[in-house]
């Protein structure tokens, strides 16, 4: 999925910062939620559609980002590199999302289901909530962790390495 202009500009530097800002929040608030299980179930239908929200800006970015492969003044290996991370993070980015609602969705069939026994009332356990807890935890880090080294990435092939100092 290429798109190339938003009101005239180049989409790509636009389209990065939804999930550049949007999937570290919604990573942090998912890892608080996995300790707190009653949080996800009261709030987790909003970190559903912030991690949606995020995976989707990620599919935007990184279709954007394609146009710019050609014309970009970079190396074409940093170029490349740039963009297999930010495959990375546009995957990690949607599977991160689809953790977050399998656990809402979960938690919230087996309140329904009460406690019959079973798969719903081992999801209502406290080992169901630490097996939750740490899916979330490692999904979240890790679409946290591709989103953050892509966007590294990009700002260095942007604005290149030097640094200043102070």
């Amino acid at each position: 999925m290429e798109l190339d202009k938003l009101f005239g500009l180049p989409a790509h530097p636009l389209l990065v910062h939804i999930p550049v800002v949007i999937v570290p929040l919604a990573a942090l608030i998912a890892i608080v939620f996995a300790f707190r299980p009653a949080w996800l179930d009261r709030f987790g239908w909003g970190l559903v559609a912030l991690t949606g929200l995020g995976a989707l800006g990620a599919i935007l970015a990184a279709g954007s980002g394609e146009s710019l492969q050609e014309t970009s003044k970079a190396s074409r290996s940093a170029v490349q590199d740039h963009a297999e991370m930010g495959d990375t993070a546009r995957l990690l980015a949607f599977l991160f999302f689809l953790v977050v609602t399998a656990a809402v969705v979960l938690r919230y069939w087996s309140k329904r289901k009460g406690t019959d026994g079973g798969m719903w009332s081992f999801i209502r356990s406290k080992g169901g909530a630490i097996a939750i807890a740490v899916i979330l935890v490692l999904s979240a880090s890790g679409a946290m962790y591709a989103v953050s080294v892509a966007g590294h990435s990009g700002a260095k092939l942007k604005w290149g390495t030097t640094q200043t100092g102070g």
